[in-house]
């Protein structure tokens, strides 16, 4: 029995196949995603990145923009959602292209790519801890406790540049310093780096700490070595990690550029660059611009901290002992400083046993990548608790070694038993996530609306002008499917006037409402919560139509 054991247990293929077994739980217990279902930033940025990838197009030069309005001249403006690098909403217009305006196949295979994306992620993570700790049960162990956390099942299926693609970037680059530090291949690193950065940008944090942590390590190495000349020094200039940096700088700069000349020429050319909406969102989420709406004193060092410390627990945990928002808390708040400190006595405590971990650096970069970008958008990061799943480097680096210091000193075996509880927990984990909604009341209302606005959008040509009550300072419009957002989403390639102006109400082609008219032509007959009326030359049908347009629908 005992060398049947081992005998599986040296045979590499299994590991793998036990987490990709795992993985699949995430697509097997998947909701309804092809709905907003998840309450909270998951709906909210799944309509906002689904809005601008639908509406990416060679005909608008390719800008990432959220939506069309009239102005109060009754010119069409643009407001851009251009931040991000185009790679995620390049492949989610491809990958949705077939579908057409069909509104619940373009969500439902939207969220199936962030779930591939997901599951590539924690791929790749697997592939490079096996590199460091030379153990595929150890990295299957760590892997499994590490994505299933709280954070990291929540928001797997939140459509979001700066959510699963970017993660799955960053552990795509990670493997690529993996084998960059055992063999030595720098070319395979930058080409992943590159693909990562068309995919967000949280991968220079971890560029930017393997840069750092790498160059520290060769300065002591040059400062303990007897007679280490000047020129020892300045040859650190011309080394791979300097390289790494350098090309990083001019590919971000690249991509940068080529969205804000787009977004230049979406506005016409008369804005300022500096003027940009996506220029001042840029500053504004790195803490350099001003004029933001947030609660200031989130930004207070005390508070952030606080909350990040939370969050740095919850992330190192799978979430079936977790506190969050929709599920049962076992760990609270204010109990999260004692288990941090608990925490980093362990991890003190295994570092005498860091000698039979390989690489030691880019292990530290992993574990503080996350605290890097912190430091570098601490606007967005505060304002976002999806943020948080980038502290995964933490436990996939915590439980690394903790699994590495208990298989020296008791034998694979239970590394291996380890493995098989670390599998159970993440099915667990992902089962008790999948009842995760928004209840069954709000559910069964989000999908009529779904229903409903998919019939509306069907009577609606593209580029038409439709008048809705949106409020343009994106407030939260519980009139209209819960969010703003979700609203714009079921319009997407329309032109909005919004309700607030119903001076420009001539213009329209179409209006929204939540109230039934008889009188004007109903184009929508069979809806029972939000109606179409289209513009027509009946004088008596015209009547109803422009009162309709004074409406604030509630």
């Amino acid at each position: 029995m005992i060398d049947k054991l081992t005998s599986v247990g040296n045979c590499p293929y299994i590991p793998l196949a036990l987490l990709l077994l795992a993985l699949s739980t995430i697509f097997l217990f998947g909701g309804e995603r092809d709905r907003f279902y998840r309450p909270g930033t998951n709906g909210v940025a799944t309509a906002n990145h689904m809005t601008v990838a639908l509406n990416l197009s060679p005909e608008h030069n390719f800008v990432g923009y959220y939506y069309r309005a009239l102005n109060d001249a009754g010119e069409t403006v643009y407001f851009p959602y251009n931040r991000f690098p185009p790679g995620g909403y390049a492949l989610i217009k491809l990958a949705t292209l077939p579908f057409g305006d069909n509104l619940s196949a373009s969500l439902y295979v939207g969220r199936l790519l962030m779930l591939a994306f997901f599951s590539a992620a924690a791929l790749f993570a697997y592939l490079a801890i096996s590199r460091f700790v030379d153990n595929r049960w150890v990295a299957l162990t760590a892997t499994l406790l590490a994505f299933a956390s709280y954070y990291g099942l929540f928001y797997n299926d939140m459509v979001a540049i700066d959510g699963m693609p970017d993660l799955f970037g960053v552990m795509l680059t990670f493997h690529g310093m993996a084998i960059f530090a055992q063999e030595g291949r720098f070319r395979q690193l930058l080409v992943k780096a590159c693909i990562a950065m068309l995919l967000g940008w949280h991968v220079y944090a971890l560029i930017l700490t393997f840069i750092v942590l790498g160059l520290g390590s060769e300065l002591i190495k040059l400062s303990t070595r007897p007679g280490a000349s000047i020129r020892s020094y300045m040859a650190l200039l011309r080394s791979r990690y300097v390289l790494l940096g350098s090309v990083s700088l001019l590919v971000g700069a690249g991509i940068l550029a080529f969205n804000f000349t787009n977004e230049y020429f979406a506005m016409n050319g008369e804005t300022p660059l500096t003027e940009l909406r996506s220029v001042q969102s840029a500053l504004r989420r790195t803490g350099l611009g001003l004029g933001d709406t947030y609660d200031r004193g989130i930004l207070e060092w005390q508070p952030f901290l606080k909350e990040q410390i939370y969050r740095v627990v919850v992330a190192s945990l799978p979430y079936a002992v977790t506190e969050s928002e929709y599920g049962k808390a076992l760990i609270k708040f204010e109990q999260t400083p004692w288990i941090l400190l608990g925490a980093v006595i362990g991890v003190s405590a295994l570092m005498i046993d860091l000698r039979h971990v390989r690489h030691k650096t880019l292990l530290g970069a992993l574990a503080l990548f996350g605290f890097c970008w912190m430091l570098l958008a601490r606007q967005q990061v505060a304002f976002h608790d999806f943020e948080a799943m980038y502290y995964i480097g933490i436990p996939l680096a915590l439980f690394a070694l903790i699994l590495l210091f208990i298989r020296k000193r008791l034998g694979n075996r239970l590394i291996m038993g380890f493995a098989a509880a670390a599998l159970a927990i993440f099915g667990i984990s992902s089962y008790q996530m999948s009842v995760v909604g928004n209840g069954a009341e709000e559910a069964a209302f989000q999908e009529a609306i779904f229903n409903e606005f998919q019939t509306i959008r069907d009577k609606i040509p593209p580029d038409k002008i439709v008048h809705i009550f949106i409020p343009s300072n994106y407030e939260a419009d519980t009139v209209f499917a819960g969010s703003t957002r979700s609203s714009i989403f079921y319009l997407s390639g329309r032109i909005i006037v919004h309700g607030e102006r119903p001076r420009l109400c001539s213009l329209a082609d179409f209006a929204i409402t939540t109230e039934r008219d008889e009188g004007a032509a109903l184009l929508t007959p069979y809806n029972r919560l939000r109606f179409l009326y289209g513009r027509s030359s009946d004088p008596a049908q015209l009547a109803h139509f422009e009162r309709i347009c004074q409406w604030k629908n509630g």
